[in-house]
């Protein structure tokens, strides 16, 4: 499988991610929200959250990707 190469923004929590969200609501291009998978349960967040808090930015989820490490790739943009 062949992981796009588009710009990587890591976030460890749903604050962080909504704070992302909220400054780039402008943003049109794709991007691939980083963040850590079940094994860094400090850090974790799920799918489901990662969705809830993009929808409520007016952001969709597409495809997501396991990265090297503990961490995830989901790939997003604005609808």
């Amino acid at each position: 499988m062949i992981i796009p190469k588009l710009k990587r923004v890591k976030v460890s929590s749903e604050l962080e991610l909504r704070n992302w969200l909220a400054k780039n609501s402008e943003q049109r291009q794709e991007v691939m929200i980083v963040t850590s998978n079940k094994k860094s349960r400090d850090k974790h967040m799920s799918s489901d959250q990662v969705r809830e808090a993009l929808s409520e930015y007016g952001w969709a989820a597409g495809q997501s990707y396991t990265l090297d490490g503990n961490l995830v790739g989901h790939i997003v943009s604005h609808t």
